[in-house]
């Protein structure tokens, strides 16, 4: 464990990068517990229909703690947070897994040339620490730019054909309902682009969880 490690090194304390205050970590060392432990649902104001998404939840907002967690464990290659971030929502998640009564569960990935550059999939790894069963149904074809630093028409294009389904999931789609969960809802062209390739395939409906929305 990181705490045992750390005591090796005489590092008894790490501040906390959510509320600045010192903690003990054990499993990583980003974010204390309490933090974590504080990590609710959030009202948001009202999201617009995406189509063809049959509906969609959102846990949180990306300019509040979720969102700050979410680029801690982009951007400083946290993956031990990703789980824990997993856990904080699993309850809300597995809420919306019974109200929509999905066949498939799967996430939305990331191009594999991040993957080699982060060491990890974000999105994966969040649904692991959920402790929900799910699939690895998508892979991501086109590499592009974070959409974070594009317009909403360029986010649009550059979506476009971006996802393929696995060759072992080909003819396990048709009739079936599939809830996706991605990190953040921005323009929701990711979320319309993986439904288009769902839906052709045959699913009946397609649903998405958002960990955060950038409202």
């Amino acid at each position: 464990m990181l705490g045992s490690f750390l005591d090796r090194l005489g590092i008894v304390e790490i501040t906390c990068l959510l509320c600045g205050l010192p903690f003990r970590p054990e499993d990583q060392g980003f974010v204390c517990d309490d933090c974590l432990r504080g990590l609710k649902p959030e009202p948001v104001p009202y999201l617009s229909r995406i189509e063809p998404v049959a509906g969609y939840r959102v846990f949180g907002s990306y300019r509040g703690p979720v969102g700050e967690i979410l680029r801690i464990i982009k951007f400083k290659h946290a993956l031990p947070l990703a789980r824990r971030l997993g856990r904080a929502i699993a309850g809300d998640l597995g809420r919306y897994v019974e109200e929509v009564s999905p066949d498939l569960v799967t996430f939305v990935p990331v191009h594999l040339w991040r993957f080699w550059s982060r060491g990890f999939d974000q999105n994966e790894e969040i649904l692991e620490g959920t402790g929900l069963d799910f699939d690895k149904v998508l892979v991501r074809v086109k590499h592009s730019r974070p959409l974070a630093r594009l317009r909403r028409e360029d986010r649009i294009r550059a979506v476009q054909g971006s996802f393929k389904v696995r060759p072992s999931f080909l003819d396990r789609i048709n009739s079936k309902r599939v809830l996706v969960v991605d990190d953040v809802l921005t323009t929701g062209s990711t979320a319309v682009s993986v439904a288009v390739v769902l839906i052709s395939l045959g699913a009946e409906k397609v649903f998405f969880y958002f960990v955060s929305v950038e409202d």
